[in-house]
């Protein structure tokens, strides 16, 4: 049985982003989803990719569970938890480190969907959100073309208008720039939009562009720690999205 709990905001909350809390379900035209975490399980692709440079260079491999929660901010700050530590950055000018970085990119490529697969119930969800009439987009900081790539391999490519990969532009959440980017190239409206994520990144980027997130809880990020982000809704399955929004009619 899919749940979903309203988080309340914190006056703090409204006072910083400047809307007050709306209860869903939540007037809208677009959708917009992240991809690792939150549409497809991709962490022992991730993992398989990360522990073939580790192991080329003769260092310790990862457990995979580790490997999915380093995951949120690109290939670049991945491989450089990976090597270093959760709380490493992505050095800059490193020519070892741009080597390592390749490398993972061209094996996670090849083997993009060995075992990655969509969550429960998201194939039949977004079939059912795509035939309500709404226009759906992933705002991904993956590599646009991994995200292209990764949809095509697991048949889902259909359903999204749009792919906003962390390359597409120069900033990525959780800047809001990605979310406006997308919305604009669905003819959609900002505030006709609504962010579904799993991590940090997807709702600061949402309360910066003064939209709604549906925050799920079974991705690479903890329950309590999205929580205290304050989403509008904590969800614990694909499932319970539909009950949450109803499509806005021009």
């Amino acid at each position: 049985m899919c749940s979903a709990k309203i988080i309340p905001f914190p006056a703090s909350v409204v006072a910083t982003h400047g809307r007050s809390q709306q209860q869903p379900p939540f007037p809208c035209s677009a959708l917009l989803f992240d991809l690792d975490g939150t549409l497809v399980h991709t962490g022992p692709d991730l993992a398989g990719a990360m522990n073939h440079v580790l192991q080329s260079r003769g260092l310790a491999t990862l457990d995979p569970i580790e490997v999915q929660h380093l995951v949120g901010n690109g290939a670049r700050s991945l491989l450089a938890r990976g090597f270093w530590g959760r709380g490493a950055e992505a050095p800059e000018g490193d020519s070892d480190f741009e080597a390592a970085v390749q490398q993972f990119l061209a094996y996670y490529a090849h083997h993009i969907a060995d075992h990655s697969h969509p969550y429960p119930g998201v194939m039949e969800g977004l079939q059912r959100l795509q035939e309500a009439g709404f226009f759906m987009a992933v705002v991904t900081n993956k590599p646009e073309f991994l995200a292209h790539k990764l949809l095509a391999e697991l048949n889902m490519a259909h359903f999204f208008k749009v792919v906003v990969g962390g390359d597409t532009l120069p900033t990525r959440k959780p800047a809001p720039e990605m979310l406006y980017h997308a919305t604009v190239h669905m003819a959609s409206a900002i505030n006709e939009a609504v962010m579904v994520g799993d991590s940090d990144n997807d709702i600061l980027a949402a309360q910066r562009a003064n939209i709604p997130v549906i925050a799920v809880n079974y991705g690479y990020n903890q329950h309590d720690a999205l929580a205290a982000l304050h989403p509008d809704v904590l969800v614990d399955c694909f499932g319970a999205i539909e009950g949450l929004v109803v499509r806005e009619q021009a």
